[in-house]
């Protein structure tokens, strides 16, 4: 994976068949998920298909939350999709007490979600 530097934060990233997959390290606090906000919507992630690698985070906090919230519904205006994987055990409760594997896609590891956005795109086609 490659990395990008935001302010004081560092994400790794890649983009592989049209799906960029970004792994923000440490906090998902505040001051990191607005810099993964410019990250993701810098040039450098151009791709139509975002994977949002939780694995490396130690935790998120509600600006995280709201951020992906308002992100999915941002790119699914652009005809673009969002799949959050590598959810820590504390992390994918939150996700069900907020009930966000309603409104945003989640699976287990990026591999995962690749089958899933390439199934996709095949059902589409057939």
């Amino acid at each position: 994976m490659r990395e990008a530097r935001i302010a004081a934060h560092r994400f790794q990233y890649r983009v592989i068949d049209n799906c960029a997959v970004v792994r923000p390290g440490g906090a998902c606090d505040e001051e990191r998920t607005q810099a993964l906000a410019k990250f993701v919507s810098s040039p450098l992630i151009s791709a139509n298909h975002l994977i949002l690698d939780l694995s490396q985070a130690d935790y998120v906090e509600t600006p995280g939350f709201r951020w992906l919230l308002r992100h999915v519904n941002d790119l699914e205006s652009r005809g673009k999709t969002l799949t959050v994987v590598g959810l820590s055990p504390s992390v994918e409760r939150a996700f069900k007490l907020l009930r966000l594997e309603k409104v945003i896609d989640v699976a287990k590891d990026v591999p995962e979600a690749l089958e899933r956005i390439h199934g996709k795109k095949e059902a589409a086609v057939a």
